[in-house]
């Protein structure tokens, strides 16, 4: 994605709107958390940065104009705060999951937690098992990416917005966009083909 001098949401746009800062929390608050999780593949980091995401939209409200759509100033402030928090995460995110041990405590080695739970598979059809995994793999294969095709995935594949809007978002030309989102595409497609294809082949075995 590429960054620009002036930060998104200290330079909104031009008409004002009528809708009001709390209609606009109501309205996009989930759809920004979920943006910004799927970013960065941290439940506290994206709770953090969606609060922030308003607390900077608050500020500049006054200045907001409503020349382009209320969402997409809000997905440009959100994706500047990836942007900046990504590098401090990039570390964390490779070694961080959710365990399926209970943890321990090793000085007396008591049980510290309850354990995650999981679903009992023999209770559970096969085919929502396999959309179970194929969405942990897509996850997982998203937060892999560069964030540039990251971000793309995201805001067309995931968001629904159009190539306009997220040549808008990411501050790009619709050239690039399309480029870039192709490229993604079949980076992506790569990267799950060994697992869609050896659960293809384990699927027939449980049908």
């Amino acid at each position: 994605m590429e960054s620009s001098n002036t930060s998104p949401e200290t330079n909104p746009p031009h008409q004002q709107t009528a809708l009001s800062f709390e209609a606009a929390v109501e309205k996009y608050h989930a759809r920004i958390f979920q943006l910004v999780f799927r970013y960065l593949g941290n439940y506290d980091e994206a709770g953090d940065l969606t609060q922030e995401t308003f607390i900077r939209a608050y500020r500049a409200w006054d200045k907001f104009r409503g020349d382009s759509q209320v969402y997409t100033w809000l997905y440009r402030i959100a994706l500047n705060l990836c942007h900046n928090q990504q590098k401090k995460l990039s570390r964390r995110q490779r070694t961080e999951g959710i365990s399926l041990d209970i943890p321990q405590d090793k000085s007396s080695g008591e049980e510290t937690a309850q354990p995650t739970e999981i679903p009992d598979n023999s209770a559970v059809p096969w085919r929502d098992l396999e959309r179970r995994e194929l969405n942990r793999q897509l996850f997982a294969a998203l937060q892999d990416l560069p964030e540039n095709y990251r971000t793309v995935i995201l805001l067309r594949d995931i968001e629904g917005l159009s190539y306009e809007e997220i040549a808008e978002v990411t501050s790009s030309t619709l050239e690039a966009i399309k480029s870039r989102l192709f490229r993604a595409r079949n980076l992506l497609r790569q990267r799950l083909s060994i697992y869609v294809t050896g659960n293809a082949a384990s699927g027939k075995k449980h049908s």
